[in-house]
């Protein structure tokens, strides 16, 4: 009976074993191809996630958020949405309202903007990133390679 314990236990072991590292090869292959840049500016943070690879073909999602991490609570004036993203891998063309609209910021308010866009051009290209407030964070082109 021990002999069988002791064996069914290495078989279980093993099992656990392979199925970790099968597991770990595949979420760290796909950790490689996204990216997430931070941008810090007075009181808010500015995050952007997007892949860094991608086919021709296929659709790119992106996301932002804004958080703010100051302790009064602040007014902003800005367009919507107030994160805005612009690939140079994409014909397609964004139409936004640029003004007439404010968000009281209170501390740890966050604002998430996700966007897609349909990937149609090869070559390495970038993912701009604007804010239409009064709040100053600049965040340098992202640059994407399409397959």
């Amino acid at each position: 009976m021990i002999t069988i314990n002791k064996m069914s236990n290495s078989i279980l072991m093993l099992v656990s074993v392979v199925f970790m590292v099968l597991s770990g090869c595949s979420s760290t292959e796909k950790l490689e191809d996204t990216v997430t840049k931070r941008v810090v500016a007075s009181d808010f943070v500015l995050e952007v996630t997007t892949p860094t690879v991608i086919g021709t073909g296929e659709t790119m999602k992106v996301k932002g958020t804004l958080e703010y991490t100051g302790i009064k609570p602040v007014e902003v004036t800005h367009g919507k949405p107030i994160i805005r993203f612009f690939f140079s891998g994409s014909e397609e063309e964004r139409s936004y309202a640029d003004v007439g609209y404010y968000t009281e910021f209170k501390t740890g308010q966050v604002i998430e903007v996700e966007d897609e866009f349909m990937v149609s051009k090869k070559g390495k290209k970038n993912l701009y990133v604007d804010m239409t407030a009064d709040i100053e964070l600049t965040m340098d082109p992202i640059e994407i390679l399409v397959k």
